[in-house]
């Protein structure tokens, strides 16, 4: 519900300023549109009242709110009953309405075709769920927003924010969506997911070498790491370690420790008040230049920059 009333929120408060700026000519109107119409419950009990939409109706822009995710099976069951909304989805765009999509809502988007070829986005925790289902959409996972021919995806829930202030500047213009922004606390400089996604996202397997490989790294990461010794300690070749990371992983025994001193280097740099030479050297890295490099490399930001956005406690 967040997501579809968050977005009605932000335009109530361009239409509170509107009557202050140039842009005072028109005032943003909204429809809840269902094409069974009627209340519909959201999954956090709210109900909403929509209405069908009118033979030849015609909007702006059409926004697809995120759904909940009850898994695998549910999602998609869900997803392959929404025919008639994919037509209906496509015919507003080929009458030059914007289509705007977050979160897993961006799943239903990419299920009108209209994405194949063309960049999106989509929330991280589900990027290799919508790799699968749709190879041909050019999946970009860096940034919160993507937008091409009318087609605007952003990442998990609460980037509705950005997309919604995205929406005003292109009606409204950069004034009235910067007065918003600032109305709302909404940062505006905040455009990359990189610095909240998990490099070490939990991914399921039943290869033994690789597993053992992987708790060897997992408890030796600060060390001296060296893939000969590792390929030596699991008696196999490094070309067959490497192969082997890469079919189940789909990165090598080096990219994955990386990972790991930076996941360590992450949550010191939360929760700890060590220096950043500290940390580095605590995970891994004699040479700062090094970790920091890398580090900005991997999540978008200096290990200064995340600290300075992630501490969870203020320091004394």
């Amino acid at each position: 519900m967040s997501s579809l009333g968050g977005v009605v929120d932000i335009l109530q408060v361009a239409n509170a300023h509107l009557p202050h700026t140039a842009a005072a000519s028109f005032r943003y109107s909204w429809d809840f549109i269902s094409l069974q119409g009627g209340d519909v419950m959201a999954s956090n009990g709210l109900a909403l009242s929509t209405r069908k939409p009118y033979a030849n109706e015609h909007f702006d822009f059409v926004y697809i709110p995120a759904n909940h995710y009850r898994g695998y099976k549910v999602f998609m069951e869900m997803l392959e009953t929404l025919g008639e909304t994919y037509d209906w989805l496509i015919a507003q765009w080929e009458s030059g309405a914007l289509l705007v999509a977050t979160c897993t809502g961006t799943f239903i988007l990419a299920k009108t075709g209209l994405l194949e070829g063309r960049v999106a986005t989509t929330t991280w925790w589900l990027e290799e769920q919508f790799r699968s289902w749709f190879p041909g959409v050019n999946l970009q996972m860096k940034t919160i927003l993507t937008e091409v021919d009318g087609l605007l995806c952003a990442g998990a829930l609460s980037s509705y924010h950005l997309q919604s202030i995205k929406l005003i500047e292109k009606f409204s213009g950069a004034s009235l969506a910067a007065l918003c922004a600032k109305s709302m606390l909404i940062d505006v400089s905040q455009t990359l997911q990189t610095p909240y996604v998990p490099l070490l996202a939990h991914k399921t397997h039943s290869d033994a070498l690789v597993l053992r490989a992987q708790t060897y790294m997992q408890e030796n990461f600060a060390g001296r790491v060296r893939l000969t010794d590792l390929a030596d300690r699991l008696a196999v070749s490094e070309r067959t370690l490497i192969r082997r990371f890469n079919n189940v992983l789909g990165q090598s025994p080096l990219y994955y420790l990386q990972n790991l001193r930076i996941e360590a280097a992450r949550s010191l740099l939360e929760s700890s008040e060590l220096q950043v030479e500290s940390i580095a050297e605590a995970v891994g890295y004699l040479d700062n230049s090094s970790f920091v490099r890398l580090f900005r490399e991997r999540l978008g930001l200096t290990p200064g920059a995340y600290r300075k956005k992630f501490r969870l406690t203020t320091p004394p």
